[in-house]
């Protein structure tokens, strides 16, 4: 039965299918041993492998399995003892082939029907279900075989290192990490544009003097990352020029400087707060999206040629 209070999600997903695999065996044993059929699911691998391909060596059947020679070893001594498999060696004597017995083939040929039965019964649960596990474990697997979960844990480790941080309002000292912050990811993705310019250039007149602000997150003294504010009148402020440091990206520098647009924001009693994106930056995008931006249709056209997804920001209820 399923488990009301489920706890262990992604983190827990080997023991979530550990927990499907032995609710299936019990249910795949319990017809066995009704039929009076001597197999086990447990020892389903290296019969099923044999009666598919024949003969073959402890370490083929491994292979085809993903299980250890070990493990394959202790199964494949449990069938010797039941009189299911054989080994015989090899020509050059190197290696031990395992093949089913007499008693094995007639096994094979009397769980057959069985065999057939429990696939069709594990598609039918599939499809009330609407999920293929197969093509999931699949794309799962091949996951990892690009990237291992031990990299996959170290990579996010690094990104859990945070670096020392604070966040500080406009200082002339930072005017150039202004700029330099910002055209290094336009440049990355887009092309700068005469507005980037013109705004990067001049913080002070397209910005500080109209009303807007600006914050720089400083590391050792370094401005890892910029954000400005700008004022458009009527309570309407745009959040806009956010770049950060690719070298310190993934410490959590670029939420910090939005939150911080967003308390000033409130400070001053904004009525809207927006911002404007491309869908190339899909990192960007799920960030917002985290701390409260919602998709809208733009009000009127972008000055950014680069600019094709609108976002609102919207108080929690």
């Amino acid at each position: 039965m399923s488990i009301p209070d489920e706890i262990f999600f992604e983190l827990g997903i080997g023991t979530r299918m550990r927990r499907l695999y032995e609710r299936m065996s019990a249910d795949a044993d319990r017809i066995y041993e009704e039929a009076g059929i001597n197999i086990r699911v447990s020892h389903f691998y290296v019969i099923y492998a044999l009666s598919v391909r024949g003969s073959m060596p402890i370490s083929e059947i491994a292979r085809l399995a993903g299980f250890s020679h070990s493990a394959v070893s202790q199964t494949v001594k449990r069938l010797i003892g039941q009189g299911v498999v054989e080994t015989t060696a090899t020509e050059d004597g190197r290696q031990k082939l395992v093949s089913l017995t007499a008693t094995g083939t007639d096994l094979v040929e009397n769980v057959q029907p069985f065999w057939k039965n429990l696939e069709a019964s594990v598609l039918e649960a599939q499809g009330e279900a609407g999920v293929n596990l197969l093509a999931a474990l699949d794309g799962l697997e091949s996951s990892f075989d690009r990237k291992s979960l031990y990299d996959r844990l170290k990579e996010q480790q690094a990104r859990n290192v945070k670096p020392s941080f604070e966040i500080v309002p406009y200082d002339v000292t930072y005017r150039q990490a202004f700029y330099d912050l910002n055209v290094a990811w336009v440049k990355q993705y887009f092309k700068v544009e005469p507005i980037d310019e013109k705004v990067l250039s001049d913080p002070e007149g397209t910005i500080l003097d109209k009303g807007g602000e600006i914050f720089f997150a400083v590391a050792d003294g370094k401005a890892v990352g910029a954000v400005a504010m700008k004022a458009e009148g009527d309570g309407r402020f745009e959040l806009t020029k956010l770049g950060v440091d690719p070298n310190v990206r993934q410490g959590g520098i670029g939420r910090a400087l939005c939150i911080e647009v967003i308390n000033r924001f409130q400070a001053r009693g904004g009525k809207t707060l927006y911002l404007e994106t491309n869908t190339v930056l899909e990192p960007a995008i799920r960030l917002y999206h985290r701390i409260g931006f919602k998709e809208l249709p733009p009000p009127v056209p972008s000055p950014y040629e680069r600019s094709n997804y609108y976002m609102e920001w919207r108080a929690a209820s």
